[in-house]
């Protein structure tokens, strides 16, 4: 194939004010196409046009023959061929089980394996339908280190991009290198299109021969939303995007001072023509006797200072519109929210000496009862757990890093822990590999906190916020899972329109400093991207007050300026934080402690 070209797409959501895309073109030729942009811009819903899930409501996409296949960013959602392949057992489907480490059991068991273990599955499946077009949205949510450079290795396996051999070269690049990544073949022509949605910037990097960027500019006094493609991975990106922005706005700066110039040469005009007109006033009561002073008004219009001020003002006019209209033509980028989360700010930590305490022994994967039992390590397993998490952020340098003060033991019934304790202040992160067991122990803690008895709340899925009971001091706990359902977005929706206008602007205003649109939230129907959910339910529960804050893989679909955000604030928060996560620099600003599961 040359290329997928989207050509004049427009499409706008059931109920929705405005349309989501207006006019958008983009084509997509072979080799990794990175599409980037903030959340609920409209990155999904074109991937979905593409795919031909979703039909526009202007446009076309060629060719309509391509085999096109596509991987959600909703881990919970099973693959549609999840049963086809699960009795493939052809040279490729082993190829591929064998590149991406797919267990040969787990399309038996899609709804018992961790988040990062179904995002492999899910890839696994799109790739054994040997597509021409392979659409990935978020693929890198919920994986860890290691499962992160296994799958970009099976991303350039797709294009044909690495070097020919068992995949242990030397990597050509620091990005790739970060990822340790396998030689990659740059003069290689990639065989097939790959187009990835991503907010991983080491991804991007070590995969992407372009990117597809969907701004916000600012044009003709109004924002829209447009589709510009740049040559280059995101670090070559983003520097042709700052030379580019830095001179649209010396154009638009340059084109304002013209601007005003003329204006004001205008203005010094319109004011000789005033008093051009008053002296041709005055000239006519001039007595017919007093030759000298005909003769000076004489002399005035001859030499423009009289007659002539009016037509100059004139012919000046056109210049000041069209002047104007250079200003107004400007393309810029529109502006952005970067500050930040004043919300967080008012929260006070709760005045328990000790908001939850875990006795040693055994956290059970099945959900039965917990079983009290002895602590799982000593002083060399804790520095074996710091050793490994070294490696699993390798490419960072080891200052700064939060230091390790728990280790557990991931054991086959279940994660063994010591005796564990969250004072009001603590920020804590949970760390290990995928299927460790980080959400089992953080849905225990929950459980211990008396999240069961919230409306609805489920550490599973979706957002709650409650208080713990029995107490002269409750605990008021906020927590927001890693996985979340329209039904989830349906009831955050309900949540907003249900608050009293001054709450209501609180949660917007707080939307608007993780740059979302209040006016789009507000209007908003089912059609919230999970990026824009996570920030709602994020933004519903800090106007509540939470002493604790606990969060499953937060910055799963934030793009990277919300990531940035949301680790400033909860870095200052003065309350007690527990985020499972496996983004090294996202923990690295967010908490200051670490609790790994070996």
């Amino acid at each position: 194939m040359a290329g997928l070209a989207l050509a004049h797409i427009s499409y706008t959501y059931p109920g929705a004010a405005e349309p989501i895309l207006s006019d958008v073109t983009a084509t997509f030729a072979p080799g990794w196409t990175a599409v980037l942009g903030d959340n609920g811009i409209g990155k999904s819903t074109l991937m979905a046009i593409a795919a031909g899930a979703l039909s526009p409501d202007a446009g076309q996409v060629t060719p309509r023959s391509a085999v096109i296949a596509t991987c959600s960013q909703d881990v919970a959602q099973a693959p549609a061929n999840l049963d086809d392949f699960a009795n493939d057992w052809s040279p490729e489907a082993l190829r591929i089980r064998d590149m991406l480490g797919v267990g040969d059991d787990w399309a038996f068991r899609f709804g018992r394996l961790s988040g990062g273990e179904r995002k492999r599955l899910q890839i696994a499946c799109a790739l054994a339908q040997q597509p021409d077009v392979l659409i990935l949205d978020e693929p890198t949510n919920h994986v860890d280190m290691p499962t992160k450079q296994a799958i970009a290795i099976a991303m350039l396996s797709f294009t044909g991009e690495l070097t020919a051999g068992d995949g242990n070269g030397a990597a050509t690049d620091a990005a790739s290198s970060a990822l340790q990544l396998p030689q990659r073949d740059t003069n290689a022509t990639p065989r097939r299109i790959g187009i990835v949605v991503s907010h991983d910037i080491d991804l991007v990097d070590a995969v992407a021969r372009r990117c597809a960027c969907f701004e916000r500019r600012h044009v003709e006094h109004r924002n829209v939303t447009v589709v510009v493609m740049r040559p280059g991975n995101y670090t070559q990106m983003s520097q042709d995007a700052q030379v580019q922005e830095s001179a649209a706005q010396a154009g638009l700066q340059q084109a304002k001072k013209e601007s005003a110039r003329l204006q004001r040469e205008s203005a010094a005009r319109e004011h000789d023509a005033a008093l051009a007109a008053t002296r041709w006033r005055a000239n006519r009561q001039i007595d017919a006797h007093d030759h000298d002073a005909r003769n000076a008004a004489k002399l005035a219009k001859m030499t423009s200072v009289d007659g002539s001020a009016g037509a100059s003002k004139a012919r000046l006019d056109a210049r000041v519109a069209a002047a104007q209209a250079a200003v107004d033509a400007s393309v810029v980028a529109a502006k952005r929210y970067d500050g930040e989360l004043t919300a967080f700010a008012a929260v006070e930590p709760s005045h328990r000496t000790e908001l939850l305490r875990l006795p040693a022994g055994l956290v059970p994967f099945n959900g039965d009862a917990f079983m009290p039992g002895e602590a799982p390590v000593d002083a060399a397993d804790a520095a074996s757990g710091a050793a490994a998490l070294r490696g699993d952020a390798s490419r960072m340098s080891a200052e700064g890093m939060p230091p390790v003060t728990v280790t557990m033991r991931h054991e086959a019934d279940g994660v063994r822990i010591p005796e564990l304790s969250v004072g009001p202040r603590d920020h804590i992160g949970l760390i290990g590999v995928n299927g460790a067991g980080k959400s089992t122990l953080a849905h225990e803690m929950m459980q211990r906190l008396g999240d069961s008895a919230a409306d609805g709340g489920d550490f599973s899925s979706g957002g709650s916020a409650s208080s713990t009971s029995g107490s002269d001091s409750a605990v008021r706990v906020l927590s927001i899972a890693q996985n979340t359902t329209d039904a989830d977005a349906q009831l955050a929706l309900a949540q907003l329109q249900g608050l009293d206008a001054q709450t209501r602007g609180a949660v917007l205003s707080a939307m608007a400093q993780l740059n979302a649109d209040p006016d789009r939230i507000s209007a908003a129907q089912a059609s919230l991207s999970p990026g824009e959910l996570r920030k709602l339910l994020l933004c519903l529960g800090i106007v509540r007050q939470p002493n604790l804050i606990v969060m499953d893989e937060p910055t799963n679909h934030l793009d990277l300026h919300s990531r940035q955000a949301l680790a400033r604030a909860l870095a200052t928060f003065r309350g007690a934080v527990l985020v499972v996560s496996h983004d090294m620099t996202f923990l690295k600003e967010a908490v200051t402690q670490l609790w790994v599961i070996e």
